[in-house]
This record gives C-alpha cells, sequence and structure tokens, in this order.
C-alpha cells in the first residue's frame, strides 16, 4: 500500500502585489489529483484564467479523461474573455499531476500545457518530466539555443501554447511509474527563473522530513534571489505503509479515501492511501486508456494545432535571425506593446527585444512616475497584445487608476 503526503505554496512574490497563480492540492473529487496554473494576460485577468481552470479540474474523477477537462477548462476560459473586454487576451498554463494504478502498478499520470513544469526526484537525481512549450524551449529542441542560453534569454517566457490562446488546445501527457521514495514536484515558473536546477535538487533533498519544509524552502530560496515573479510549488512525497492486520471490506477496488483528523500531519499536510486490486485496476486503466483514445482520435482531428506549432518554430529562428521581410514581419505588425522611454510610457507596434520588427506608434503623455507599481511590471516586461485595441484599453485604465 502506497501513502500519498503533500504541500502547497504560493506566493506573490516581491514585486507584483496580485498572485495571478492558483493552486490545486488533493481538495478536487480526486483526491490524488495536484494542479499548479500559472495565469498569463495581466491587469489581474490571469488569475480569473487560471481560477477558471482549477474550478473545472475540481470537478474531475478519477475515470475522467485529464485532457478532456483541461480542454474543458480552455473553453470556458476563451467564453469569459469574449464576455468581458477586460478579460481578453487572459490564458493560463496548467500542469496537472494524478496518481492511480495501471496493470497493478502505481503511476502517476502528468498532464502539462505552456511553462509550468513537473519534475521527479529519484535516488538523488531530480529529473524534468515536463518540456516547456515556449520560444526558446523551441529553439533549445531545434539546436539553435543550449539550455544555458534560453535560461537567459530576454524572450524566455514568450510561450506557445496556454489556456485561452486558440479554440483547441494540445495537451502534453505522460504516464509515469511511481515508487516508495519518490518524491514529486509541480511548480510555475516563478520558481524555475529564480531557482536554478542544482539548488532545487539541493533544496528538495536535503528536506526529508517532509512535503511542507521542502515546498517552503523552494518558495523561499525563490524570493530570495527576487522574487520577481508568483511562485507556486506542490511537493508530493511517494511512501510505503505496512498493510492492515486485516483486510479492507471494500476488497477488489482502487480508490484514494478521505484522511481522518488522526491520519493529518502536523504541519497542515495531507496523506492519501491509494489501495489496489485487480478489478479495479484494470477498469481504471481501461477507461483511462478510452478516454486517452478519444483525445488522440480529437487530436488527429486537429491538425491545424500541430501546424500552428510548426509555424512558431520557423517564426523563432527568423526573429533570432530579424529577417524583416519574411512572415515574422507581417505577423509581428499585428503585436502590440508598451514601454518606458526617457520617463514616458509609449506604445509600440511588433515585437520586443528585436529593434528590426518593433516600431513607436505613440508617446501617451504618461509619466512613469505616474504609473501604480503594480502595472509597472506589465510594462517592463513588454507584454504583448494582439491588437492596437487591446493595448489603447490597457493605457485607458493606467490612466484612470493615475
Amino acid at each position: 500500500m502506497l501513502l500519498l503526503e503533500h504541500h502547497g505554496t504560493t506566493d506573490p512574490g516581491k514585486v507584483r502585489k496580485n498572485n495571478e497563480d492558483s493552486i490545486l492540492v488533493g481538495t478536487g473529487r480526486d483526491e490524488t489529483l495536484f494542479v499548479v496554473a500559472d495565469g498569463i494576460g495581466g491587469f489581474e485577468a490571469g488569475e480569473v484564467a487560471s481560477s477558471i481552470a482549477i474550478e473545472v479540474l475540481k470537478e474531475v474523477v478519477p475515470s475522467e479523461s485529464m485532457e478532456d477537462a483541461i480542454g474543458e477548462a480552455n473553453r470556458r476560459i476563451l467564453d469569459a474573455a469574449r464576455g468581458d473586454e477586460k478579460l481578453s487576451n487572459m490564458g493560463t498554463t496548467v500542469v496537472a499531476m494524478r496518481f492511480g494504478v495501471r496493470e497493478e502498478e502505481p503511476v502517476a499520470e502528468i498532464s502539462h500545457v505552456g511553462d509550468s513544469r513537473a519534475y521527479l526526484l529519484r535516488d538523488g537525481d531530480l529529473r524534468p518530466l515536463t518540456e516547456d512549450h515556449s520560444l526558446v524551449a523551441e529553439l533549445v529542441r531545434s539546436g539553435d539555443l543550449t539550455r544555458d542560453q534560453a535560461s537567459e534569454h530576454p524572450q524566455k517566457n514568450l510561450i506557445t501554447r496556454a489556456l485561452g490562446a486558440e479554440d483547441e488546445v494540445e495537451v502534453d501527457t505522460i504516464v509515469l511509474p511511481v515508487e516508495p521514495g519518490d518524491r514529486l514536484l509541480l511548480c510555475s515558473d516563478g520558481l524555475t527563473d529564480m531557482v536554478p536546477e542544482p539548488k532545487m535538487l539541493d533544496l528538495l533533498a536535503s528536506s526529508p522530513e517532509g512535503p511542507e519544509r521542502a515546498s517552503h524552502a523552494l518558495v523561499r530560496a525563490a524570493l530570495d534571489a527576487g522574487g520577481v515573479d508568483n511562485v507556486t510549488v506542490v511537493v508530493v512525497d511517494v511512501k510505503e505503509e505496512e498493510p492492515p492486520a486485516t483486510p479492507p471490506r471494500r476488497g477488489d477496488t482502487q480508490e484514494m479515501r478521505p484522511v481522518t483528523p488522526e491520519e493529518a500531519d502536523d504541519t497542515g499536510g495531507t496523506e492519501r492511501r491509494l489501495e489496489s486490486g485487480n478489478q479495479g485496476a484494470r477498469a481504471l486503466a481501461r477507461e483511462r486508456a478510452a478516454a486517452r483514445k478519444r483525445a488522440r482520435t480529437r487530436q488527429k482531428r486537429g491538425r491545424s494545432g500541430r501546424t500552428l506549432v510548426a509555424f512558431v518554430r520557423v517564426l523563432a529562428v527568423a526573429l533570432l535571425l530579424a529577417a524583416a521581410l519574411t512572415p515574422v514581419y507581417l505577423w509581428s505588425q499585428s503585436r502590440h506593446f508598451l514601454g518606458f522611454d526617457e520617463g514616458e510610457v509609449v506604445v509600440y507596434r511588433g515585437l520586443p527585444y528585436a529593434p528590426v520588427l518593433n516600431e513607436e506608434v505613440r508617446r501617451t503623455g504618461l509619466e512613469e512616475s505616474e504609473v501604480q507599481e503594480r502595472y509597472r511590471d506589465e510594462i517592463e516586461e513588454h507584454r504583448l497584445y494582439s491588437s492596437e485595441e487591446q493595448v489603447e484599453d490597457v493605457v485607458n485604465d493606467l490612466e484612470s487608476s493615475r
């Protein structure tokens, strides 16, 4: 019998006033489901998107497809954005992990969209379980950047997939066998941008007392490194427990049962027991296999999503080469962003960090000193907007809040 012990921690960081990250730590209908969602869109819309994703995933039961649930979250985020101009252009990343039994062996199923990550600590080695859906990650995979170069790239947070970006979202899923002694980590980029992986390994490996101490140590390290973004982590320990003296009455089942008050640990973390048997395990495996087959069928029908990813790869390489007269240039001219120039807020058309691909549209007359602190990071990071109307709405918000 395996026991899951877990703890989740989230913090707005030292720069941002609001926390756009949302978290689910075993409190949904599937008590083995853990989720980190990192909202994007700025001006508090990101936290709406991440909250919608969590609310949808809370209702997932063990027999349901996680990919289907993430697709439903994508649709709800799009519906909310279309119904409220202030929420337009919002989105969220998501990384979700749940535990079950497949072919009588305990497994973790991990699905993700965006650049929130999952890691496995086993036998002193920290292994990434997800690959970022981001511009620089595509360049690393194509050989145009090294991992070290990617970690310092000015556009490392420009993601190529997110919930709320397109009508259909492509979800990557892996199934990983787990064993006693494993420690799994879910986190937003507020951790990985601030804390290098060797330091993460040290902190995870040096906190054997339990997941709460490890999660707090990781968040503290991100804050100590500057805490420029919201930071969220979930740590799950897989432990082995001696079977009860008498067999459970449920017999041949696979389920997670709620803990009793006596089973809750002193630090506020929670434990879950994973009980397995042949019929229940095989039924769960069959249902999840059928769900994955349906998801693959939908993905085959949505080849356009894959075509878009291939285009983004071409776009990324062209961007770095500053090919101003290619489709990259045409695409860039539909994008807008804000920046500070000589102490004034300026509207630009194009892409930041590539001078040949951007131009000044107008100076707003807003002084940098008039911009509230909670809006400054949105401007300094040059968040992209898909139309001039959207960026003008942001300027209006800035003017009304000064």
